[in-house]
């Protein structure tokens, strides 16, 4: 496996494995406002947690910014619970889409440092850290279109057989993610 295939792999693990939950339950939170029609803005919101997720990480990679594991794991729930939370509270779709922009690329500031520690291990002595960290972020950025792509199609057949509305989904879907999350902060 060449270098590019191994850090591509990694990014797309890093997002689409159940030991990455936490990445799970943002982008639901996160995508669950938007349906197929909204494709272009689901790309964005997508690029810019990428663009977040690696701003953070090469920060962190590089040595400019360091934080305390348990409190990046404690501020990754909390950017989950208070995205789930607008799901609920804001009544407006068009105006929770715009806001989760913002904690699309805020919040991905957070949990770009939630890996730093891993990167770190992974590319230690390694003189060239950038080529790895893009071609990682190049991975995290399919991993979440895939991801997207399956969370549109899940919750169109949820409102199809189920539920009456997105608006029903996401408030019923936020609700379960809030209770998951609140059980891990207790």
């Amino acid at each position: 496996m060449n270098d590019f295939e191994l850090y591509f792999r990694l990014g797309l693990n890093h997002i689409l494995s159940w030991s990455s939950i936490d990445h799970i339950l943002f982008l639901l939170a996160l995508i669950m406002v938007f349906d197929f029609k909204d494709w272009r803005k689901l790309l964005t919101l997508v690029s810019l947690f990428t663009l977040a997720h690696t701003t953070s990480l090469f920060l962190s990679v590089f040595g400019y910014v360091h934080v305390a594991e348990n409190l990046i794991e404690t501020l990754i729930l909390w950017t989950i619970l208070i995205t789930a939370l607008s799901n609920i509270l804001w009544k407006n779709p068009h105006k929770l889409s715009r806001i989760h922009y913002y904690f699309s690329f805020f919040f991905g500031l957070i949990h770009g440092l939630g890996f730093a520690s891993d990167f770190k291990l992974m590319t230690a002595g390694q003189s060239h850290k950038l080529w790895p960290l893009l071609e990682f972020a190049l991975g995290i950025e399919t991993a979440q279109i895939i991801l997207g792509i399956l969370i549109l199609i899940v919750l169109a057949i949820l409102q199809k057989i189920w539920l009456k509305n997105a608006r029903e989904a996401y408030i019923l879907i936020s609700g379960l993610i809030i209770g998951y999350v609140l059980a891990l902060l207790s």
